[in-house]
């Protein structure tokens, strides 16, 4: 008799008019994103997946081990799976080519998604995702973290991902 294992597949809802609130973990939450070379992959990719699967993205923060971000699918049908997909496979096939890293960049499977279908949390997701940094003492402020969206939501000056303000969408 063989043994069978069961994996755990995230259940994803594609709910039209609803945001997705994500997260990523890198790989055994080791510290690639301490790495600027592999976050500006990362924002690379970010930026031609939302172009290529229509979604705009509202807030995000590459943190050392994990990622937040704040999307919101342009299209009623959407399958989060392709748009967590092409965030993830680019990025960690590029940083194994380049020696960057030995393993693969993400844990496997599609990390953590939470469905916000009202501007209130929104504004919360928001929050929390700027104030990552602050919470972990990396930064007092949050608008001084590099990595993050906040610094556009204060002063406009253009980060690293293309994103949109919330206010563009439910006004």
């Amino acid at each position: 008799m063989s043994a069978q294992i069961k994996y755990k597949r995230r259940k994803s809802w594609n709910t039209p008019g609803d945001s997705h609130y994500l997260t990523l973990s890198t790989y055994h939450k080791k510290r690639y994103l301490s790495d600027e070379r592999i976050c500006k992959l990362l924002a690379k990719r970010i930026n031609e997946a939302s172009k290529e699967l229509n979604f705009a993205v509202l807030a995000y923060v590459f943190m050392p081990d994990h990622v937040h971000i704040l999307v919101h699918p342009h299209d009623e049908i959407c399958e989060m799976e392709d748009i967590l997909k092409a965030i993830k496979q680019g990025p960690s096939k590029s940083a194994r080519n380049k020696k960057w890293t030995t393993t693969n960049l993400w844990e496997s499977g599609g990390g953590f998604d939470s469905n916000i279908n009202n501007s209130h949390a929104r504004m919360l997701a928001i929050n929390y995702i700027h104030m990552n940094p602050v919470r972990k003492e990396m930064v007092e402020y949050p608008q001084e973290f590099d990595w993050s969206s906040s610094k556009w939501y204060h002063t406009d000056e253009e980060g690293s991902v293309k994103c949109y303000h919330i206010q563009e969408f439910w006004s």
